[in-house]
Order: C-alpha cells, then sequence, then structure tokens
C-alpha cells in the first residue's frame, strides 16, 4: 500500500499529490490529522467511468457561456455526426453555447457529417475537420459569418447545396484533388475571399451559383494543366480571367 502525505493550507483545504493515477473500482483512503484526532473517508474511483473529456471547451467559465473559445471534439467520437447535434435551435439561439465558441476542431475518425449538424457557429473564426471525412451534407457548415478560411479533406467528393452558404469573413478556400461537385450556392456569399485553390485536375461539376456573391478579385488557383478546362468549362468559364495556375 503506497501513502502519499500533503499540508492543509489556513482555511483547511489540501491536495494529495499522486504519484500516479488510480484506476477504475480502486479504493483511496484519506486519513486526517489534528490535535490528536483523526478521521478517515474511502473513495472509490468509478467501475464504469463515461464522458472524460469527449467534448473539451476551452476558455473562461465565467458568465458562461459567453467567454468560451475553442471546441475540440474528441477521438472518442467517430463515425456519423447526426442532424443538428450541435446547432442553436429555435428561440434559443442566442443563449446557446454553440453561437459563442470561436474554433472547432474534430479529431475522431468521422467519416459523415449530417445536415445542420454545425449551422449557426456565428463566432467561430477556425474549423478543422478530420481527415478521415468523405460526406460533407447540405446545412452543415452554414453561417459561419466569423470562419477566416476554410481547407476540405482530401476524401471528400461534393460539396452539396448551401454547405458552407454565408462565410462572409472567410479568406481562402481550398479544394481536394477528389472533389468533383460542387452544389447550389454552396460557397454562396464568400464575400472577403482572396483565394481558392481547386486541385482537381478535372472541373468539378458546378452551378451558375455555386459561388454566387464571390468578391470580385477572389483568384482561382488550378493545377496548371488544367487552366485551360476550368477557363471554358459551364459555370467556371464565368471566372475565366481569374483562373490561374498553382
Amino acid at each position: 500500500m503506497a501513502t502519499y502525505t500533503g499540508g492543509a493550507d489556513a482555511n483547511g483545504d489540501f491536495i494529495v499529490p499522486f504519484s500516479a493515477s488510480y484506476t477504475s473500482g480502486q479504493k483511496v483512503t484519506v486519513t486526517a490529522e489534528k490535535e490528536g484526532a483523526t478521521k478517515s473517508i474511502e473513495l472509490f474511483a468509478p467501475s464504469n467511468t463515461t464522458g472524460g473529456g469527449v467534448i473539451q471547451i476551452d476558455g473562461s467559465f465565467v458568465d458562461f457561456p459567453l467567454n468560451i473559445t475553442d471546441v475540440t471534439l474528441s477521438a472518442e467520437i467517430e463515425g456519423t455526426i447526426q442532424r443538428h447535434s450541435f446547432r442553436p435551435n429555435g428561440d434559443t439561439q442566442n443563449r446557446s453555447i454553440w453561437t459563442y465558441a470561436k474554433s472547432l476542431k474534430i479529431l475522431g475518425n468521422v467519416t459523415r457529417i449530417n445536415t445542420y449538424a454545425f449551422y449557426g457557429w456565428k463566432d467561430a473564426t477556425n474549423l478543422e475537420l478530420p481527415e478521415s471525412l468523405q460526406i460533407i451534407e447540405s446545412y452543415a457548415f452554414s453561417s459561419w459569418g466569423k470562419a477566416l478560411g476554410l481547407t476540405i479533406p482530401d476524401q471528400v467528393t461534393s460539396i452539396p447545396q448551401d454547405c458552407f452558404y454565408g462565410w462572409n469573413s472567410a479568406k481562402k478556400l481550398y479544394l481536394p484533388a477528389a472533389i468533383a461537385s460542387i452544389g447550389e450556392r454552396a460557397f454562396y456569399e464568400w464575400l472577403s475571399c482572396d483565394e481558392i485553390i481547386c486541385m482537381a485536375l478535372v472541373p468539378p461539376a458546378i452551378t451558375s451559383s455555386s459561388f454566387s456573391n464571390l468578391k470580385s478579385t477572389c483568384i482561382i488557383k488550378v493545377p496548371a494543366a488544367s487552366v485551360a478546362a476550368y477557363q471554358a468549362a459551364a459555370n467556371w468559364s464565368a471566372f475565366a480571367a481569374r483562373i490561374q495556375a498553382i
């Protein structure tokens, strides 16, 4: 049996510095001594723990949630993130925790994000998507008005309608080589975007509204061998003067 000793402060509070984390189901006995008297209590680690920081929130917790910053979804979250999972909803939108988050990082083996899953994170400036991601549904990340840029993971092949609608502050967009189609208003009102990089050798199918209200000086960079193809492709041709080699 190991013994750890700590001293109490003026208020009688103390912290016992364990050398290692105790494990599930293990008993810990804490004994206090004062003026010859002793008192002991027994603590037990839960035998079946849950959670453990699956959703991590940083920042200040004073006046919660007004001053939170980064939200991280840990590696324990896998597979599909269901529709509306993290969406501020209805009349409570202005008070929802997610409207105050400043960034989102998804670390787990997430392969699909369903419609409206993260809609309306109006204060978030940064989004980090996992490399495992393959499918993003419509409206999943719409109305991120303060987000500054976006990188789409390499396995994503399609951006559906209204998926990243209203990213008014975003400066840069990166689209991987696998992208084959971009739906209506997928990147509508990217009013501040300076640069779009699209790695696809074959121009993805887009509609006339896929990039509606794009900043008038935004440059579109594509593989050098594909510049002419993009300039001639349906709906891409409207941006022909802005298309140049990476």
